[in-house]
């Protein structure tokens, strides 16, 4: 039987949306981190090759009509390595993940490199082709939707808002939920615990500004205080709404892959593997309550692995808000009858500190993930998302440098 294990991960530090990062496309991103990783591991020095990409992102690339192939081209990886363009929106680097696993059990690749990318600040609009010019009407833009009822397609803010109602989340409780992720970041920061997994992303300097070595996450607010947080408006207004600029995640750029291969391959090329590949699994959900998909995909992936949620060591639940994560834990608990020691749910803070750029935030949190449980000497990690159009996807790993 066939293991799939992690060797390693990168990614660029996070930028906001019109920040340090606003001028590269995605796939740029993208290629950068796949080459430092490919260079970080020297799988071509060791004799190795990448059999494969598998590349997500949310809002695809106004670059490049094939955004993984261009990604493994840009990276320098010979022209014979295959390459795979992933959708799931904020999930898509972990469907990426788990697609990537499947492959290399079904013996159609030894080594895959897997992730996802996404620039906010390149974000584009499309325009229909069928418009007849005749009639003297302008290009229309086209409003992409998740959901042909419009009762299921409705903005994230008001999802947040619409799961706090159905789960009891307070506003409180998400202040000091985002409050926490701050600070968790931050202490994390200032341990170091990054550095080596960030691929500077260098802005050429110009006859006004000087270059710039973009390494560090720019979305960080390690002076959040709960005061400053309850203090700021609920997005919506409404009277019962509990989302705010400061317990949501940002819109941010940024990439991040790891490198995936058999046991056997890893041994053969003199790695230490950082985790095994235990199982992946995806779950459906209605819509308009799309961010509580990780509460089913994270319980259907511990009993795929016949484990129980005290057995999970590491949990990393992207924070698309602090609403929909408190309310996967609720409903997590409520399954499965367990307590989650919250000590455990992103412990180095999440989206809500570190920035979304949808498409690599998966990968994002998979090297939190197996970095952690390095660190801790946990066995049991996961890491999981929600996905708009409503469903939850999970990884589960196993520790393998305990």
């Amino acid at each position: 039987m066939r293991e799939v294990v992690f060797v390693d991960g990168m990614r660029t530090a996070f930028g906001k949306q019109g920040g340090t990062l606003k001028d590269i496309f995605a796939t740029d991103l993208g290629a950068a981190v796949v080459k430092a990783l490919v260079a970080k591991t020297g799988i071509l020095e060791r004799g190795g090759k990448v059999d494969s990409v598998m590349c997500g992102s949310a809002a695809h690339c106004p670059h490049s009509f094939s955004p993984a192939r261009y990604v493994t081209m840009a990276a320098g990886l010979p022209f014979e390595t295959s390459a795979s363009y992933v959708e799931m929106q904020c999930g898509s680097a972990i469907d990426a993940i788990n697609h990537a696993a499947w492959k290399i059990l079904a013996g159609a690749a030894d080594c895959i490199i897997a992730g996802g990318m996404e620039s906010h600040s390149q974000k584009y609009v499309r325009y229909s082709t069928c418009v007849q010019p005749y009639k003297g009407i302008g290009p229309q833009v086209i409003q992409p939707i998740i959901h042909e009822d419009p009762a299921q397609r409705i903005p994230m803010l008001e999802v947040s808002d619409l799961m706090a109602a159905k789960w009891g989340i307070t506003r409180e409780a998400c202040d000091e939920f985002a409050y926490r992720s701050q600070m968790r970041a931050a202490a994390a920061v200032e341990k170091g615990y990054f550095t080596e997994e960030i691929a500077p992303i260098v802005i050429p300097g110009t006859k006004k500004t000087p270059e710039i070595v973009f390494d560090k996450d720019e979305h960080l607010r390690p002076t959040t205080t709960m005061e400053g947080l309850a203090k700021l408006k609920a997005v919506r207004g409404t009277e019962d709404a509990v989302t705010t600029a400061g317990n949501a995640s940002g819109l941010n750029d940024g990439a991040a892959f790891v490198m995936m291969m058999t046991a056997e391959k890893a041994k053969e090329l003199g790695y230490e593997p950082y985790a095994r590949w235990v199982v992946g699994t995806d779950f459906g959900v209605e819509p308009r309550y799309m961010g509580i998909g990780p509460a089913f995909s994270n319980l259907m992936a511990i009993q795929k692995a016949g484990l129980t949620v005290n057995d999970i060591d590491v949990f990393e639940c992207n924070e698309a808000f602090a609403a929909q994560n408190l309310s996967v834990i609720k409903e997590m608990e409520t399954q499965s009858g367990a307590t989650i020691d919250q000590a455990k749910w992103n412990p180095n803070g999440g989206a809500i500190s570190f920035g979304h750029p949808n498409g690599a935030s998966g990968a994002r949190i998979g090297i939190f993930c197996m970095k952690e449980l390095a660190r801790t000497g946990g066995r049991y990690g996961l890491f999981s998302s929600c996905c708009g159009g409503g469903q939850g996807v999970t990884t589960l790993i196993e520790n393998l440098r305990r």
